[in-house]
């Protein structure tokens, strides 16, 4: 299971403009020179999770992009959510277990099982934390000492 490029790109934006809340708003173009993604591509990005309420937009000089909110009260499965669309690994839905084969029904099982999982993983995951979780590999890593 891979995120799209689309899910992958927004999530590294609003993770930078969660690192600027609340006090400054990043221009697009500058936000993918920083991240070195299309600049167009991230633009429709950043527009889908405007329309979805994570993002202010201001136009003119001085503006740009920032969080709606709190990177508190916004989760990582909402953002998922809002640009891959519900994340899901079940079958389609109009087959009923009991026309499935046993093999069939514990596939089908295993797939509800790893969707509930990573929708519980994402859910109760924000921005803070994730951004909290990066520092504290980041600042491993920097510190580890290799002979």
């Amino acid at each position: 299971m891979r995120l799209s490029k689309r899910t992958e790109y927004g999530l590294r934006a609003v993770v930078q403009l969660a690192r600027l809340w609340p006090t400054g708003l990043i221009m697009s173009r500058d936000l993918a020179k920083q991240e070195e993604l299309p600049n167009k591509f991230l633009e429709s990005i950043l527009l889908a999770l405007r329309r979805g309420g994570f993002l202010e937009s201001k136009v003119g000089s001085g503006g740009g992009y920032r969080l709606a909110r709190d990177p508190r009260e916004i989760s990582v499965g909402d953002v998922v959510r809002r640009l891959e669309g519900r994340f899901s690994l079940k079958e389609k839905e109009g087959v009923s277990p009991a026309d499935l084969s046993p093999a069939k029904a514990a596939v089908r099982l295993v797939n509800e099982r790893l969707t509930e999982a990573m929708d519980n993983v994402l859910d109760k995951m924000t921005l803070e934390q994730l951004m909290e979780q990066v520092s504290r590999q980041t600042s491993l890593q920097q510190s580890m000492y290799y002979i």
